[in-house]
């Protein structure tokens, strides 16, 4: 069992369960799965291998290629398909990749002034503008010099806002108002 997971059950669920009324131990809220997305506009192998390589050593798992097409209007086109690498995190990596995020890259990013609150009441989005706080890209850096962002989105199993607000602050997400 992990640190953070370890926290998680120990510490936060007990909090939980003390400051509300809770009839079930399944009722209790958890973060469900991590979904991390490295995209590229356009489709360049140079871009999807590079998008790859850096999600495999952020995560240590194998990502797959996902596309999708949006509509732009651009010189009678009208599609434009967009190519990117996706991870989804559960279980005991799910705590590694929070841990590590947690304590190793968000002091690593300049000017960090917290996460905004989240507006949905079971998912958390956020956008890393600098994939160069992971630490293991750096060494690496003309390989991955082209990644323009990294999504996150981070499922947590809650039914309403404070629940979740509740649960990151547990966590020790750093949300700000």
């Amino acid at each position: 069992m992990h640190l953070y997971q370890n926290h998680y059950f120990n510490v936060v669920q007990r909090d939980f369960i003390l400051c509300s009324n809770i009839a079930t131990s399944s009722m209790l809220p958890i973060p469900e799965k991590i979904c991390l997305y490295l995209g590229t506009p356009g489709v360049n192998n140079s871009s999807v291998v590079s998008s790859l390589s850096a999600l495999k050593i952020i995560t240590g798992q194998r990502p797959y290629i996902s596309s999708e097409k949006t509509k732009v209007k651009r010189h009678k086109k009208g599609k434009i398909h967009r190519v990117g690498c996706k991870v989804t995190l559960r279980g005991l990596q799910l705590y590694k990749f929070l841990f590590k995020f947690m304590f190793n890259v968000l002091p690593r990013i300049r000017q960090f002034e917290g996460l905004k609150l989240p507006s949905h009441h079971s998912v958390y989005c956020f956008v890393l503008k600098d994939v160069f706080a992971f630490e293991e890209l750096i060494p690496l850096f003309p390989y991955f010099e082209t990644l323009t962002g990294f999504k996150c989105q981070v499922f947590f199993g809650t039914n309403t806002k404070e629940d979740m607000l509740f649960l990151g602050n547990g966590l020790q997400l750093c949300f700000v108002p």
